[in-house]
């Protein structure tokens, strides 16, 4: 049975989606089966990995899922063998009115998923920068949240955003829900906020687990322009490295559950 994770923070732009592309592949490489599932309506994930394809799925996406207007044997695409995608579609919007005012609301994707999480040994959920009905599926479906940091005081504040929610939907929806870790990202030594952050981040969260931290990397920006994991774009560079290193972090972690 898959291990389901989401990626997620309240705030936008601390890359969410460069994290849940690049630890598929890296799972992937690993020679675990992934399934990555796009809930954002902005469909970033989806067209990093497929591009303008993304307009061929208007009848097989995650809002068809969430409205039960398809199956998810028939949403789901090949990215390669061992990492497949269930994408997000330009009509995701339009389609939270009617899951809002749908009954069982928050457990339409836990419902969706469940026929194939035989299939798989990871889900990866990529979250949009909002507390809304995408993400308290994504959190209710989920064994485990892992949320991308970028070190900056705006940065924290919305990493206690999630701590509130997560602790909202234990209560109410999922009390399995964990997290997984923090994943410090875009992590540069140009200057001292970073280091001072992260020392910050340790003594005010004492207990929570700080993963591998992602560096500010060129190589992951043109990586991401191209349509390409950093495997494929700088399978040996300093960031390659550290996503491999955050998948056997990932690895160890479910594996001991």
């Amino acid at each position: 049975m898959a291990t389901v994770i989401s990626i997620a923070n309240q705030k936008g732009g601390v890359g969410k989606t460069t994290l849940t592309l690049n630890l598929g592949h890296a799972l992937a490489n690993r020679g675990k089966k992934v399934l990555m599932v796009d809930v954002d309506p902005q469909f970033n994930l989806t067209f990093g990995l497929i591009g303008l394809d993304v307009l061929k799925y208007e009848s097989n996406n995650v809002g068809t899922l969430l409205t039960k207007e398809s199956e998810v044997g028939d949403s789901i695409i090949e990215i390669s063998e061992n990492l497949h995608l269930v994408p997000s579609h330009l009509n995701l919007s339009q389609k939270e009115i009617e899951i809002i005012n749908s009954y069982n609301r928050e457990r339409r994707l836990e419902k969706a998923l469940k026929p194939v999480l035989p299939d798989y040994d990871y889900v990866l959920i990529d979250n949009p920068p909002s507390m809304g009905i995408f993400l308290v599926n994504s959190l209710t479906t989920s064994d485990y949240v892992l949320i991308p940091l970028e070190l900056s005081y705006f940065g924290v504040i919305g990493m206690q955003l999630m701590f509130n929610l997560m602790r909202m939907i234990k209560e109410e929806t999922n009390e399995h829900l964990s997290l997984m870790g923090i994943v410090p990202n875009k992590f540069t030594r140009q200057t001292k906020v970073p280091k001072t952050r992260l020392k910050e981040l340790k003594e005010t969260y004492p207990n929570v687990p700080l993963l591998t931290t992602i560096p500010q990397s060129i190589a992951l920006e043109k990586a991401q322009s191209q349509g390409l994991s950093i495997f494929e774009f700088e399978g040996d560079g300093r960031a390659a490295k550290a996503f491999l290193k955050l998948a056997n972090e990932v690895i160890g972690i479910a594996e001991r559950r």
